[in-house]
């Protein structure tokens, strides 16, 4: 990769590659009912904002906060919506930044068995979520987003415990290990378009783990597996085509 590409992505990664990773402290599992997930503590993020920026109002900010309300016949509750801006100054160039739109949701009017009751946070919590959308397109915590955003991978099994059944730890990535690991995913999409899930754990088998050492490659740092990785794949997708 020529020098000039790598300290461009390095600079355009500058603050995602400094949230990306959320610390255990941070997170907390949770459960709808529909859906289970990883929630994040917003104050983490909070953290996160002033110490990369400054103070609020000073380093960063939101604005056009505007809220709606939007019943739903069909359960007889009320949600309330809100959108805005989150800005923050630039601590290098003391530019301030277009606008990242957010927006964020909650139950304002709640049907339980009980009865129906008015969540008086529910505002707060519309405005806590939209800043935490606007955040994620910031980079804050890639390692639980794309961990969701992973299942198209699963044929990999990218994911999986490992032998003694903890989860792999995360590492931290540069900005040029998560630009040839998203090489890597694509190419692996172009690779395995047409097999089987069994051949693609397969093929995963014989080119990933003995490169990386398991095929969990979007945790491996290591530039020079990935990049040997990359290469390889590229010559297989060639040989394919040429056969």
């Amino acid at each position: 990769m020529p020098e000039e590409k790598m300290n461009r992505t390095d600079q355009n990664m500058r603050f995602y590659v400094q949230v990306q990773n959320t610390p255990k402290d941070a997170q907390k599992p949770f459960s709808n009912g529909r859906f289970n997930g990883t929630d994040v503590n917003p104050m983490y993020r909070i953290k996160m904002l002033t110490m990369m920026f400054g103070p609020v109002g000073e380093g960063w900010w939101t604005e056009d906060e505007q809220y709606t309300m939007v019943p739903c016949e069909a359960t007889g509750e009320v949600a309330v919506f809100c959108t805005l801006k989150l800005f923050y100054r630039d601590p290098d160039t003391h530019e301030v930044s277009k606008g990242i739109s957010g927006v964020g949701g909650n139950k304002f009017l709640v049907s339980q068995k009980s009865g129906k009751y008015c969540n008086d946070e529910a505002y707060k919590m519309a405005y806590t979520d939209a800043v935490s959308i606007a955040c994620k397109a910031l980079g804050f915590s890639h390692d639980i987003y794309y961990q969701n955003d992973r299942t198209k991978y699963t044929m990999y099994n990218d994911n999986q415990p490992d032998q003694q059944g903890t989860q792999p730890a995360v590492n931290i990535h540069s900005a040029s290990s998560v630009e040839l690991i998203d090489k890597i995913a694509k190419r692996l999409d172009v690779i395995g378009s047409g097999m089987k899930t069994t051949e693609k754990t397969a093929f995963a088998k014989k080119t990933i783990v003995p490169i990386i050492g398991s095929m969990n490659y979007k945790t491996c740092t290591d530039i020079d597996k990935l990049q040997k990785l990359l290469d390889e794949l590229n010559k297989d997708n060639t040989q394919n085509k040429a056969a």
